[in-house]
């Protein structure tokens, strides 16, 4: 059987509903983005929650680094 390729794009706002449900006997976590409207379902073994974590770090981070200024 080959693999399938999905695409989805969500739009994290303050009214999108963020949840998780631990599952600690298999070292995993589950992370829900969305609800029944429309949702994301990310199934995360340990390593993969610190690999999340530190992208996202890095993403907040770009932001707040000041942008290189154009010469005049």
């Amino acid at each position: 059987m080959s693999a399938a390729n999905v695409a989805v794009s969500v739009h994290v706002r303050a009214d999108i509903a963020l949840s998780f449900r631990s599952h600690p006997a298999e070292d995993r976590v589950v992370v829900q983005l969305g609800d029944t409207g429309g949702e994301v379902v990310l199934f995360l073994p340990r390593a993969e929650i610190d690999r999340l974590a530190g992208v996202l770090a890095a993403a907040r981070e770009s932001l707040t680094v000041p942008a290189v200024k154009a010469a005049a």
